[in-house]
């Protein structure tokens, strides 16, 4: 038996990169250290033993290598604003509760020399709550998280949410498909591993003993702890601060609850660590007094299981079924309204139907009803003709934006879906698809902003422009800088034609919560879009972004649109990525008034006819000068003027 132990001794040595000479070397020092701390804990009255266990013998630097919990800054003044899992008021508990009497705990782990307990913490916690509610054992990737996670969690430090976040929207995959290496330089790979599960979601916990039970009694938590020279030589009992300076913070799981392991009334949680399961004297775990050393600080709970199916919108097709023919919804008219929605659940959604309502005035749905065919896991599908049919009432201004509700019954449950259309023959007055140089101007400090095709490489950027090569954005291939202030703004663009405008375009933007970094969009210098102050915004994927900017838009011959990235220290993310990119509203013009002189007569015949044939002036907009509405404007547009001034032809349509 004894050979035995010092075999897994040994062992856990060269995992943790120890030298046998140096540990032969130190015993002597070592024993005398623990009897040392042994001393003081008895003469305080602690309830806790020390040993020589696998970190013992480390320098403090490889010891400190292993502390790796690090919130980025401003963590804890966002956290204290979030709303949290509290106690019920009277809430009775047992005096001794462990997740490991239920065999819910999937096997201790070891982060090797990687500052990784971020990932097996957080993890660990995940696991159990698999196995709690599904009844089975997941080994699930560390590495994965420490490969893979948007926010550079890393070997140097890292929090639960990078993991949750991850796991979230991803998934998670197996160890067998990437191993772990505790090594933050081994390429992502998950693209190629199948999706083992997805996190639901997580659930921030109140720092009481009563709300961290509350939550325990749902399922293990993740938790941090600060850690002191002491702690590596603990061998079993109640840990409670004893001896020697701050070394570094720690995540870990906490399992369970004893009221009484430090003493009498005197509680400790019951945690598991990530040091291997030959670390200390009860298989890798350990107690901790309630409230020592900030135990119980960021504490959350993964929530699992996952909703089977979310049906999310992915934009709609809005086709004029009876009208004047242009295939514009106008007012006047009827169109059919196809929507796309998509699953980001892993269970394909079946039995779909879909419902679609509005309370706006001026438009009639006249067919509410339509089909939605089977939606596998991330795939994109359009509702099944017949589709949906509204009727737009002619008093109702081009430009209109009608806002519909679509309540998408399945299988597995029901959603609530947001879609919009707009109403009127949206003229663009300006489009870029950024593949050639155009007149954009950008600065900064630093200035990141660059044209190009983007790599990709660092799971927050796009591998590839939306079409077809080149993109504007702030680092094409990493994160963006910190502390930096850069800006990118369009040429003028002409709205004097047009009014409610809108700015649309094609993002991928990741940045962190608008308290630490803002991503912005100006028009005129009047700010008329920036991200959620509380909630990082993450694009998995290249999104269509509309916003309305006819307020500083509208008649406008000179506007300016300006993308802009404000950073703190903290976190660093991809930041912008553009592209094809439109202005567009409702053109404001009489048709036949090629002159825009406000009238139609002789004059904007001989307009159109100088344009034609001698290179003078467009009639602006273009389609002014349109008079027939054939799609060109060439001499048939004159002809047809002066039949209509002169011989009472129709009227320009």
């Amino acid at each position: 038996m004894r050979t035995v132990v010092i075999v897994a001794f040994t062992g856990a040595m060269l995992l943790a990169g120890i030298g046998l000479a140096q540990t032969v070397a130190d015993r002597d020092a070592v024993d005398r250290t623990v009897a040392e701390i042994q001393t003081q804990i008895d003469q305080k009255g602690h309830h806790w033993t020390a040993g020589r266990t696998s970190t013992a013998e480390m320098t403090r630097e490889e010891f400190r290598a292993l502390l790796g919990e690090q919130t980025p800054k401003g963590y804890e003044q966002w956290l204290a604003r979030q709303p949290k899992l509290t106690a019920e008021k009277g809430r009775l508990f047992p005096a001794y509760f462990d997740w490991r009497d239920s065999s819910v705990m999937t096997p201790v782990k070891s982060q090797g020399s990687c500052g990784s307990c971020w990932a097996f913490g957080a993890t660990g916690a995940f696991e159990a709550n698999i196995k709690k509610h599904d009844g089975i054992e997941y080994d699930l990737a560390e590495q994965q998280a420490l490969s893979c996670n948007i926010y550079g969690a890393s070997c140097a430090g890292g929090w639960a949410e990078p993991v949750y976040e991850l796991f979230q929207r991803y998934g998670a995959v197996a160890e067998t498909c990437m191993p772990y290496q505790a090594d933050d330089a081994v390429p992502c790979t998950q693209d190629i591993c199948p999706v083992q599960v997805k996190l639901g979601g997580w659930q921030y916990v109140e720092n009481t003993v009563e709300a961290i039970k509350t939550a325990l009694l749902i399922g293990p938590v993740n938790s941090s702890f600060s850690v002191y020279e002491d702690f590596r030589y603990y061998e079993s009992g109640c840990y409670e601060y004893t001896w020697g300076d701050f070394e570094g913070g720690h995540l870990i799981a906490i399992v369970g609850w004893d009221d009484n392991a430090c003493g009498t009334g005197q509680g400790a949680w019951i945690c598991k660590n990530s040091w291997g399961d030959w670390w200390g004297g009860l298989g890798g775990y350990f107690l901790i007094k309630w409230e020592n050393c900030g135990i119980g600080r960021n504490t959350v709970l993964p929530l699992y299981p996952p909703a089977p199916v979310t049906i999310a919108y992915e934009g709609n097709q809005a086709m004029e079924l009876t009208g004047d023919g242009d295939g514009a919804v106008e007012p006047g008219e009827t169109a059919t309204v196809s929507i796309n929605l998509r699953n980001t659940g892993l269970t394909t959604a079946t039995g779909g139907k879909g419902t679609l309502q509005t309370s706006q005035a001026g438009v009639t749905i006249t067919d509410e009803d339509a089909d939605v065919p089977d939606l596998p896991y991330n795939e994109v599908v359009t509702t099944v003709a017949p589709h949906f049919t509204v009727q737009i009432d002619a008093s109702m201004a081009p430009g209109t934006q009608i806002d519909f509700t679509l309540l998408v019954t399945t299988d597995q449950g029901d959603f609530t879906v947001p879609v919009y259309i707009l109403v009127g023959n949206y003229t663009a007055v300006y489009v870029d698809d950024m593949e050639k140089e155009e007149a954009w101007t950008h600065s900064g400090t630093p200035d990141e902003w660059g044209r190009g095709a983007p790599s990709g490489g660092n799971q927050i950027d796009p591998p590839s422009a939306h079409s077809p090569d080149t993109i504007w954005g702030t680092d094409l291939s990493g994160a963006y800088a910190a502390n930096a202030d850069m800006s990118l703004t369009s040429p003028a663009i002409d709205c004097s034609s047009i009014s409610k405008t809108r700015l649309q375009f094609w993002r991928w933007l990741s940045v962190e919560k608008g308290i630490y970094d803002q991503a912005q969009i100006y028009v005129n210098g009047n700010l008329v879009w920036q991200n959620d102050p509380d909630h990082d915004h993450i694009d998995a994927e290249w999104e269509w972004h509309d916003v309305d900017i006819s307020a500083y838009a509208d008649a406008d011959p000179d506007v300016a649109v300006t993308f802009r990235l404000i950073t703190d220290g903290g976190l660093q993310l991809g930041g912008w990525n553009l592209d094809d990119l439109t202005v567009a509203g409702i053109e404001e013009y009489v048709k036949g008034d090629a002159n825009g002189d406000g009238v139609v007569n002789i004059g904007d015949a001989v307009y159109i006819i100088t344009y034609v044939f001698r290179g003078g002036p467009a009639p602006a907009p273009l389609t002014a000068g349109d008079a027939n509405c054939d799609g060109n404007v060439n001499v048939g547009d004159a002809v047809y003027l002066i039949s209509f001034i002169f011989r009472g032809g129709p009227a320009p349509c």
